[in-house]
């Protein structure tokens, strides 16, 4: 599985290192400075590990910490933080939080540290019977979800099949399980106005519901 990594700092030169760093592992690396984008993330499954910047102006870390722990059990949550105080530990550890390190980073105990992180999301998500027991994909939903989502407007299976590179018959089970999940609309619509069996489509609704 190919490890999806989010970041919310508002600190350029971490930024710049994370994602070079992400780059070299060939980690895919998604940055913002938006609590309620990362938010996003995490509520649809896009991200296997968070780094939060604890001192943040509109949200602090440790808010953001609980409000993404509440939203997802098996997402790993990793803190950055500016001092290795023990009541900063505690009441990161009590948000919801899996790991702290702390600023500025040591980029080679910090890329082995996320490796074993790497090992904890790989294990949490083999423990999500919903998504296995129906054959799907997590890095292969993924694709999907990025690809509805960047679109403008409502594709069909055929357009989500071309983009991703996926067969016919993929796309059509990831689009009906999102569709199952409440992520994507299902919408009906006659191909240029011909009479006939009208043609489905799919457009991004966000929001994964749990069963």
């Amino acid at each position: 599985m190919t490890l999806h990594i989010g970041v919310i700092d508002d600190d350029r030169k971490v930024l710049y290192q994370l994602e070079k760093m992400a780059e070299a592992e060939e980690w895919r690396f998604l940055a913002t400075v938006d609590p309620e984008e990362v938010l996003g993330w995490v509520r649809d499954d896009e991200i296997d590990i968070l780094l939060v910047d604890v001192w943040m102006p509109v949200v602090s870390g440790y808010q953001l910490v609980q409000k993404a722990r509440n939203i997802s059990e098996k997402i790993v949550l990793i803190a950055l933080a500016e001092n290795e105080r023990e009541d900063t530990a505690s009441r990161l550890f009590l948000a919801g939080a899996d790991d702290f390190v702390v600023k500025p980073l040591q980029l080679l105990d910090f890329r082995a540290r996320l490796r074993l992180h790497e090992k904890l999301a790989n294990y949490r998500e083999q423990l999500n019977w919903d998504v296995r027991k129906k054959g799907i994909s997590v890095d292969t939903m993924r694709e999907v979800i990025y690809c509805i989502k960047r679109h403008q407007g409502a594709m069909d299976c055929d357009e989500v099949a071309a983009k991703t590179g996926l067969a016919y018959v993929t796309a059509h089970r990831y689009l009906d399980f999102l569709a199952s999940r409440g992520m994507v609309v299902r919408l009906s619509a006659a191909l240029d106005g011909r009479p006939g069996r009208p043609k489905t489509f799919y457009e991004w609704k966000g929001g994964l519901k749990t069963p």
